[in-house]
């Protein structure tokens, strides 16, 4: 009977709804997720979000962040964050004072580029899933990332991600043609010391090709492969649009990646199988000024 009784109350109650989340815990959750603190003039509110123009981190790290223009919002439920947006203007990253051992070009890409940035991310309960729903990082020199994600058994924070599996992504590169350069010539000089310039550019073009083509064919169809190939042949000055989407039924998490990483021939035939099994990866290439 008492079972019954408790039952019945918790059908009339209805499930429990979401409420705004604060201010605080939503800058906690930024902090987590990037790993560095965050000072801001104190938070007003305006249109529902948490206003944090002109936030910066110490710079008692590797890198400092600061943002000219930073807004966030989100939904709570019993103390738990369920949904978080990010809205962002100006936001730069560059090394620390005390940071000696970054790589030069990377100082230099961070230090000619800011950046705007949208993020739109929910907890859906049902599914034990994180949804990504709208992510964009534009960067001043003109590439673009967009992003939309499935990730199962996460949540909103950074330690999920690792024990979650990514079953769905869709991605859209935007290509302007210099930004990708340095970094292949920072991959090609690591995978074969010595080189530099054209020379190590070219030998990061060899390597992500020969990746492609080590793909299963069962998860890389021909014609996206071949979409593919033409965007690494485009690299790094080729300007375009490179979509990219990954259905996964098992998923791939940090733990598949690990086991990647640890294999004798990482970009082999067999162990691209194993990571892949179950996927399917579509994919197209649109060469010119793309919009």
């Amino acid at each position: 009977m008492r079972l019954r009784l408790g039952f019945a109350l918790a059908l009339l109650a209805g499930p429990v709804v979401a409420e705004p989340a604060g201010c605080d815990a939503l800058l906690a959750a930024v902090e987590g997720a990037v790993g560095l603190t965050l000072s801001a003039p104190p938070a007003a509110m305006a249109d529902g979000w948490c206003v944090l123009d002109g936030a910066r981190s110490p710079g008692d790290g590797d890198i400092r962040v600061s943002a000219e223009r930073l807004r966030l919002r989100g939904e709570a439920d019993g103390g738990a964050l369920r949904a978080l947006e990010v809205d962002g203007e100006g936001v730069r990253v560059a090394p620390a004072l005390s940071n000696r051992h970054m790589a030069g070009w990377l100082r230099d890409l961070m230090r000619l580029q800011s950046a705007s940035l949208h993020l739109a991310l929910r907890r859906d309960e049902a599914g034990d899933r994180l949804l990504l729903e709208g992510g964009r990082l534009g960067l001043s020199g003109g590439g673009e990332l967009v992003l939309s994600a499935e990730v199962a058994g996460a949540n909103l924070s950074a330690a999920s991600l690792l024990a979650g599996r990514v079953t769905g992504l869709h991605l859209e590169w935007k290509n302007d043609g210099h930004t990708l350069r340095p970094v292949l010539e920072a991959l090609g000089a690591a995978l074969e010391p010595g080189e530099s310039g054209t020379q190590a550019m070219l030998a990061a073009r060899a390597a992500l090709t020969g990746v492609i083509e080590a793909m299963p064919g069962d998860s890389l169809p021909e014609d996206a492969g071949k979409a593919l190939q033409a965007f690494v042949a485009a690299l790094p000055q080729g300007r375009g649009r490179l979509v990219v989407d990954l259905a996964s039924e098992p998923g791939i998490g940090a733990a598949q990646v690990g086991l990647l990483a640890l294999a004798e021939q990482p970009t082999a035939p067999k162990a691209l199988a194993r990571l892949f099994a179950g996927s399917a990866i579509g994919a197209s290439w649109t060469a010119g000024m793309a919009p």
